[in-house]
């Protein structure tokens, strides 16, 4: 009977490319830069309209960007899940639920605060600035929070530690050494 084991070398080839394919599907289920610019300027359109208080602008610009956010976010959804499947539910348990839902927090805090303090203040276009703040928190936040979720999952996947990311996450490309498991 034959019990040769395939070479050192063999198995590190193949876990490198386990490890590369699992980052190219963590990597197309992430949200893309462009969206968070998208919302944004979707946002600050709906805080213009308020701000001029016309009924045919409202009526126009407010469902127009409603539209558009709300098929862009579909369209990642679907796009996202029909390009790959992700079958484990634990790739970013609780703390990557509280990083999007804090992101979520900190947009809408950041747009309603600003907009209910300039209309206090007695501001003529609370909504516009007001928006505008949340988008920039958006656009700056929103990639941010997705370069922690990408972080989060790859150090979640199947044969991954914690310790293997931050080698990853500081451009080590090579091989890391084995590290106790996390």
């Amino acid at each position: 009977m034959n019990d040769s084991k395939p070479a050192s070398t063999d198995a590190a080839g193949a876990l490198a490319e386990i490890q590369r394919r699992q980052a190219q599907v963590i990597d197309a289920v992430l949200v893309p830069g462009w969206y968070w610019w998208v919302v944004a300027v979707a946002m600050v359109a709906i805080g213009a309209a308020a701000d001029t208080k016309r009924p045919v602008v409202l009526a126009v610009a407010i469902p127009v960007a409603v539209l558009v956010i709300a098929g862009l976010t579909v369209g990642m959804i679907v796009g996202a899940y029909r390009r790959v499947q992700v079958h484990s539910r634990t790739l970013l348990g609780g703390r990557g639920a509280i990083a999007i839902v804090g992101l979520d927090w900190l947009v809408v805090g950041v747009g309603l605060g600003t907009a209910f303090g300039l209309r206090a203040a007695g501001s003529r276009i609370p909504g516009t600035i007001g928006t505008t703040a949340g988008a920039v928190v958006l656009v700056i936040a929103g990639p941010a929070v997705m370069r922690y979720l990408r972080g989060l999952m790859l150090s979640q996947r199947a044969g991954g530690t914690a310790w293997s990311w931050r080698r990853q996450s500081a451009g080590s490309i090579s091989d890391p050494e084995p590290g106790p498991a996390e």
